[in-house]
């Protein structure tokens, strides 16, 4: 088997690409007992710490199964769970249950951003407040071009996978909601209200301000519904 030695930040998430890019190559098969962690930890150049979170992040996703005093095995339909769209399993959510889940996600999300993002990063995060939206990247919105650089300086997979997932769902959930809600002017100053605050470091301005702006959203989003009501 091909292993790569990892030294970088955020060495989970990379442990679980390589894990997964082995399955994928067929070296690691379904149903099969995967390597202990004192294995693993030796073969990646890593702490068995960081393999543990590892294997929890596979375990969530449901590609790994833990057996008690036996071992951990890789999924019999591991393929099938690997090609199924997560917002699959969120057809069921309405965008209110999204936009609760989101607020709680991304108010912890900035605080992350705080501890670990680079003054570079920060910087390369309020440059999206000039961004105009004829430049942004693939089918971006301003909106979701602004979280998405946020949740891409936490470095955290989960947080940039579930942003791209809710601006997908939105669409087929709530397509009057793909439109930007209210006016530019005033989502512009709440997010410039949220990178100040990250750029002082400054969790608790950064948090409220990350509240206040999901709230505005809410706030939008029931005008509308009213509107269209009437």
């Amino acid at each position: 088997m091909k292993y790569t030695p990892l030294r970088s930040e955020r060495l989970s998430d990379k442990v679980v690409s390589q894990i997964l890019q082995l399955i994928h190559d067929g070296e690691l098969k379904p149903g099969e007992k995967l390597p202990s962690e004192v294995t693993f930890s030796e073969k990646f150049s890593v702490s068995r710490g960081v393999i543990r979170e590892a294997m929890i992040q596979l375990q969530v996703l449901g590609y790994i199964r833990r057996k008690t005093k036996d071992g951990t095995y890789i999924q019999q339909d591991i393929f099938e769970k690997l090609s199924k769209p997560v917002s699959d399993a969120l057809k069921d959510a309405t965008f209110h249950d999204l936009l609760d889940f989101r607020d709680s996600l991304e108010s912890k999300m900035v605080e992350i951003v705080i501890d670990r993002a680079s003054d570079e990063e920060i910087e390369e995060i309020c440059s999206t407040l000039k961004a105009d939206g004829s430049s942004l990247p693939g089918q971006f919105s301003l909106d979701h071009y602004f979280h998405y650089k946020l949740a891409q300086a936490s470095r955290n997979i989960f947080y940039m996978n579930f942003i791209d997932t809710y601006y997908d769902l939105i669409e087929e959930l709530a397509a009057k909601n793909k439109k930007q809600e209210g006016s530019l002017v005033q989502i512009a100053e709440e997010h410039e209200a949220i990178v100040q605050a990250i750029a002082n470091r400054d969790k608790e301005g950064a948090h409220r301000a990350m509240t206040h702006h999901m709230d505005m959203v809410r706030i939008r989003h029931h005008a509308k519904e009213v509107e269209e009501a009437n």
